[in-house]
């Protein structure tokens, strides 16, 4: 139908109160003839995300997602000891098997005015690497280190090729058939390099102006999410995820993971999108700007 919109929102991380509570808010009647993506964290905890999950079920038509870095987390995580699930790709895949029993959409699909819409799986590795000295390239700095439990089929070193590799037998058809144009992409993870500096330099530009504005003072919350001391290139993502959005050229990427609202043009021909609801403390303190929406993408334009 013509009037079927596509919305997106990545980073729920619904642990917190406010954030569940306010998808449990979301309008009941205006979204069933529309398609929304989200773009992973939405928990780790496995009941939370279920709950979560059937909720965007109850309220669009169709449901699109991609587990990100903190769905994967499991030690110490008391359901994943009770499902008996061992390890972050033991994890992962009851994650895809439940949304499918969901009816939530975690492969390539169609909406019905004819957009394509591709979740690319992923993980991260150094090739988004950018050191500077003013932050540590530290993985221990990160609680993924600290929480995720690898196997010795996949190591972490290779958990990004791992799930990216996942997501090749719905890439090749890509290659055959370019008929259809309107294509929108999403994964959790940063896609490239090119875009991970177009992201550093916009956050560049914030800083600039918010330590301008309060007069060289540090802003508090980046201070206390480490963003200004623990070096995020390192966990962004992975070049393999560029190399699939070379073969599918979508018009739109959405992606997650930085908690930073942007749109980016690195001049690939690709609309970068970033909408996180990120953690209540973001949005408080402005990090995470304007009230906390669905945002809806236009492939005519912004």
């Amino acid at each position: 139908m013509s009037d079927e919109k596509i919305f997106a929102i990545s980073d729920l991380h619904v642990d917190q109160t406010e954030n569940m509570q306010w998808v449990e808010q979301l309008s009941t009647n205006n979204y069933l003839n529309d398609t929304v993506i989200i773009a992973g964290d939405v928990t780790h905890v496995l009941s939370k995300l279920i709950r979560t999950l059937e909720i965007f079920k109850s309220k669009f038509k169709d449901v699109y997602y991609c587990p990100g870095n903190h769905e994967l987390w499991t030690l110490s995580s008391r359901e994943d000891e009770e499902l008996h699930i061992d390890n972050s790709i033991e994890k992962f895949h009851y994650i895809l098997e439940t949304c499918e029993n969901l009816g939530v959409h975690t492969k390539p699909g169609v909406t019905s005015q004819g957009i394509t819409i591709v979740p690319l799986n992923g993980w991260y590795d150094d090739s988004l690497h950018m050191p500077m000295p003013s932050v540590t390239s530290d993985l221990q700095l990160w609680t993924d280190y600290y929480s995720c439990k690898w196997t010795s089929e996949v190591p972490q070193h290779l958990a990004a090729k791992y799930f990216t590799t996942l997501n090749e037998k719905y890439i090749s058809s890509f290659k055959e058939n370019r008929n259809n144009s309107k294509i929108i992409t999403f994964s959790h993870f940063l896609t490239s390099k090119k875009l991970m500096k177009a992201y550093i330099d916009e956050m560049s530009l914030r800083r600039q102006k918010r330590l301008d504005s309060r007069k060289g003072t540090p802003y508090v919350e980046e201070l206390k999410s480490g963003t200004m001391t623990a070096n995020f290139s390192l966990v962004a993502g992975t070049e393999l995820l560029n190399e699939q959005l070379n073969l599918i050229k979508p018009q739109v990427h959405i992606f997650g993971h930085s908690h930073r609202k942007m749109e980016l043009d690195i001049d690939d021909g690709i609309r970068y999108i970033n909408n996180p609801l990120g953690y209540v403390r973001e949005r408080e303190t402005g990090v995470i700007k304007s009230l906390p929406e669905l945002y809806e993408i236009n492939l005519n334009g912004k």
